[in-house]
C-alpha cells in the first residue's frame, strides 16, 4: 500500500493495511508510539502530526477536525492523525514526542495559537526619562503613572486596527497584521493592504505623540514630571503563536522582523530621533509621509547597512486625525460642547422632544460626549466600530425614530463644533465633518 514516514527523530516508515487508512490507525497497527487521549475520537489534540510533504494524498478536512481547526487556527499542514486519511505517500512529524511535549500541549487554551506566520509591522515604544522618575517616586506614584501611560498610549494602536502584544518595563511592543481571510473577501491588492496597514500604524504613532501631550500635562501637574517616547517600526514576516511554560502562555510575536523593530526604537537614542521607520515601510508611504532625515546604519547582528528614516507626520491633513484632533480641540475651548448640540437639535427639530422627556439632558449631554468621542477616536477601525454603530441605529428606531431621520443631527453636530471652535473653524474642517458624520449616519442605517 502506501508509506507512511515519520521523520523524528530517525526516519520510520510504515505502510498502511488498504487505502483510506487513518495516520493512527497505521500508527498503532505497527505500535509506534502516537498520543491520542481521548481514544482517537476528535476530542484532543494529542495525535496532531506537521505534514512535511504529501498533502495532496490525503483526505480533506472532516466537519469534526475542521471544527477544531478552525477553533486553533491552525495551517493547513496540522492534521488530525484520527481524523485524517491515507491515499498516497505521505511524510509526517510528531507534535507531541515526551512527557513535557504532552503536558505543553494539554494546557493550551481554547482559541490558542500553535504558530503561525504572517505579514506584520512590528511597533516597540519605550519611555525616555522613565528611570529617573521611578528613582524620586513613591512606588504606588510609579505603578499608577505607569498604567495611566500604558492605557493612554495603547488606546491609538487599538483604534487604529492594532494588537497589544505585551508591555516591556517601560515599553510596549504592538503589531499590526495583514489578515490573510479579509484580504481575500475584499477588493485590495497585496500592495495595497500593506499600505492601508501601514497607514493606519502610522496614523497610531501620531497619534500617540498626541496623547503624549496630554499626558504630560497631566503627569507635570500631578508629579512635576514630563516624558517623551521612541518609537520604532519595522514590518516583515513573524510567528505569531502562544509562547512560554504550560501553565504561563502568552500569545506573541516574534523573529527578526521584531528584533529590527526593537532595534529601530534603541537606535533613536543615537541618532537624536524619537520615530523611526525602516525602508520596507517607507518605499509604500513615501508619497504621503514627511521625513527629517535619511540614516545609513548598520544595526546589531545584521551584516549589510539599511536605510532609516526619521518620521515628522503626514504630507497632507489625515482626515481622521484632522477630525479627532479638531474635536478634542473643541472641548478644550467648550466644555458644553454637547449641551450646546442637544439645544439648538431640540429648538431646530421640536418634533424630537418627546424622546427626550423626563431626561436628564446633562447625564446625556455626557453620555452622548462619551459615544461620540470614543467613536470619532476608532474612526482608524471601522471594522471595530461598525456592528456598535449598526446597533445603536436598531435601537433608534426600536424609539420610534426612523432611518431616513437619523442624519437630523448633522446640523446641530456641526452646529455646536463651529460655536466652540470659533474663529479657528474653517471650510476643510467643515467638509471633513460633514463627509465623517454622513459615513457614520449610512453605517447606523445599514442592516
Amino acid at each position: 500500500m502506501f508509506d507512511l514516514s515519520f521523520l523524528e527523530p530517525e526516519r520510520k516508515t510504515l505502510k498502511t493495511k488498504r487505502s483510506g487508512d487513518t495516520i493512527l490507525e497505521t500508527a498503532i497497527a505497527h505500535n509506534f508510539p502516537l498520543y491520542h487521549l481521548c481514544g482517537g475520537n476528535a476530542r484532543c489534540t494529542t495525535c496532531r502530526v506537521f505534514v512535511s510533504d504529501g498533502l495532496s494524498s490525503l483526505s480533506e478536512r472532516n466537519d469534526r477536525e475542521k471544527t477544531i481547526a478552525d477553533r486553533k487556527g491552525w495551517p493547513k499542514e496540522i492534521r488530525l492523525s484520527c481524523q485524517t486519511e491515507i491515499f498516497g505517500n505521505v511524510e509526517v512529524q510528531r507534535i507531541i514526542r515526551d512527557e513535557e511535549d504532552l503536558k505543553n500541549i494539554t494546557s493550551e487554551r481554547k482559541n490558542s495559537k500553535t504558530g503561525e506566520e504572517c505579514y506584520a509591522a512590528i511597533l516597540f515604544l519605550d519611555i525616555k526619562g522613565f528611570t529617573s522618575f521611578t528613582e524620586s517616586s513613591l512606588a504606588y506614584d510609579v505603578v499608577f503613572v505607569l498604567n495611566r501611560f500604558f492605557q493612554e498610549m495603547s488606546d491609538p494602536i487599538l483604534n487604529n486596527g492594532g494588537f497589544i502584544d505585551k508591555f516591556i518595563g517601560d515599553g510596549i511592543l504592538a503589531y499590526f497584521f495583514l489578515d490573510k481571510t479579509k484580504l481575500q473577501t475584499s477588493q485590495l491588492t497585496l500592495e495595497d493592504a500593506k499600505k492601508q496597514m501601514f497607514v493606519q500604524a502610522l496614523r497610531a504613532c501620531f497619534r500617540i505623540f498626541d496623547q503624549l501631550k496630554k499626558f504630560n500635562v497631566y503627569v507635570k501637574e500631578r508629579f512635576h514630571h514630563e516624558f517623551d517616547i521612541r518609537l520604532g517600526l519595522h514590518a516583515g514576516q513573524v510567528i505569531y503563536g502562544d509562547i512560554g511554560h504550560s501553565d504561563h502562555k502568552s500569545q506573541t510575536v516574534l523573529g527578526d522582523t521584531v528584533n529590527v523593530a526593537s532595534r529601530l526604537e534603541a537606535l533613536n537614542k543615537k541618532t537624536g530621533t524619537r520615530f523611526l521607520i525602516s525602508d520596507e515601510i517607507y518605499q509604500y508611504v513615501s508619497d504621503k509621509i514627511q521625513i527629517q532625515k535619511k540614516i545609513l546604519t548598520k544595526l546589531r547582528g545584521k551584516t549589510e547597512r539599511m536605510a532609516v528614516y526619521s518620521v515628522l507626520g503626514f504630507k497632507e491633513k489625515d482626515q481622521i486625525l484632522e477630525l479627532q484632533r479638531s474635536l478634542e480641540l473643541a472641548l478644550q475651548l467648550n466644555p458644553n460642547l454637547a449641551r450646546d448640540f442637544y439645544i439648538h437639535f431640540l429648538e431646530t427639530k421640536p418634533e424630537f422632544q418627546k424622546f427626550f422627556q423626563n431626561t436628564d439632558m446633562e447625564t446625556q449631554a455626557k453620555k452622548l460626549l462619551a459615544m461620540f468621542g470614543k467613536t470619532i477616536e476608532r474612526l482608524g477601525n471601522l471594522n471595530q466600530i461598525q456592528i456598535e454603530l449598526q446597533n445603536l441605529g436598531k435601537m433608534h428606531e426600536e424609539m420610534g425614530i426612523p432611518v431616513t431621520d437619523f442624519g437630523a443631527i448633522a446640523p446641530s453636530l456641526l452646529y455646536a463644533l463651529e460655536k466652540s471652535l470659533g474663529d479657528q473653524w474653517n471650510a476643510e474642517w467643515k467638509s471633513i465633518w460633514e463627509t465623517a458624520l454622513g459615513s457614520l449616519v449610512r453605517l447606523m442605517g445599514m442592516k
